[in-house]
Formats: structure tokens, sequence, C-alpha cells
């Protein structure tokens, strides 16, 4: 177990417990995973509904997956590009707005795009029955109605929807195609001569 931890660097914390029983002392070597800075990546689309107070239920198999970090909570605001919402585990959003710290603060178009990016941000939690509240005007700026799409991007969540991430997902299987080559393969389009 000792190659175990050294090759977990600090995701793994140790502890000992000693044990005397009869003539014998036993020491135990446990390991926590520190899941605080564990990095997490969700998988699976979810549909669901949200309620008019903006509830939404999380489904189980999502929960399972926030488990480990539920009790750090949540931010959430409105995407930058995409018509949806984007939750953020709170260790995540703290290393997002680490990144966005090294921004020279003395330039106007670093200042512009970080009060633009951040714009409607809020901290949230998911209760102990598996909701995430979500406050209405948050909730309008991603245009949610009652039926939600939750979908993973990596290490934070998309909250859609339906109707808007049907859409924003359909394509031909031509422009899939293409999509995947440029993304993938670093192709560029036809005709593209830089």
């Amino acid at each position: 177990m000792q190659k175990g931890a050294q090759k977990w660097g600090n995701l793994l914390t140790k502890w000992f417990i000693v044990v005397k029983c009869g003539n014998n002392i036993y020491i135990f070597e446990l390991y926590k995973l520190n899941t605080s800075i564990l990095d997490i990546f969700f998988f699976g689309t979810f549909n669901c509904k949200a309620d008019a107070k903006g509830r939404i239920m999380l489904p189980v198999a999502l929960r399972n997956q926030v488990a480990p970090i539920l009790k750090d909570g949540f931010f959430i605001k409105k995407s930058y590009l995409s018509e949806c919402l984007e939750l953020y585990p709170a260790y995540e959003w703290h290393r997002v707005m680490a990144e966005l710290n090294e921004k020279s603060r003395f330039d106007e178009e670093n200042l512009q795009f970080i009060r633009m990016y951040t714009a409607g941000l809020r901290q949230v939690e998911v209760d102990a029955t598996g909701r995430l509240l979500i406050p209405k005007d948050i909730i309008s700026l991603g245009g949610i109605t009652k039926e939600v799409v939750i979908a993973p991007i990596g290490k934070r969540l998309e909250i859609w929807d339906k109707k808007a991430y049907d859409e924003s997902i359909s394509a031909t299987k031509e422009e899939k195609v293409k999509l995947a080559k440029r993304v993938m393969l670093g192709e560029k389009p036809s005709g593209d001569v830089s």
C-alpha cells in the first residue's frame, strides 16, 4: 500500500490506528481519498424536470457522481458561449477563478471578459433530497422551462432546456464527420489556405 500512497501523492491522507490485543500490538495504515482535490469527470446525459420554483431533482446516477463533492457545493452561471447554464463543483470553479485572476487587472479587455464570463454567478447547493435549486433569475438566463437536460462537459455540467439542447446537438452525418476531423485531427476546411 505504501507504493500506492506515493503514486497518488497528496490525493491520499494516511491515518494510523494502533490496536492492542492481549500482548500483541497491531498498527493499521488507513488511507482516505481527498476528494476535494480529486479530478472528477462527469458522464451521462440526464433528462429531468424543473418545477415552478426552479428546483431540479437530480437523477440517482448523477447524485452518485456528485456525492464525493456534495458538501463543498456548486457554482452556477449562464454559459458564455451557449444558451444554457453551467454548473461547476466548487473546487473546479475556484480553479477557474485562479486562472482568471492571473490576468492583468489593468487591461480593459481582460476586465470586460471576466465581467461577462462571471455574470449572474451564484453559489448553489443540492439539498438532502437531491434537488438542485436554481435561482429564478438564473434559470431565466438559461431559457430553462420545464423539460431539462443535464449534460456533462468534463469537470462541469451544462443545464439546458430540452428543446435547445436537442437543437444544439442535431447535425447531419456529414457535419459530424467534418467537425470531428477539425477538432480531433486538426484538419482545416477545404479551401482554407491558412
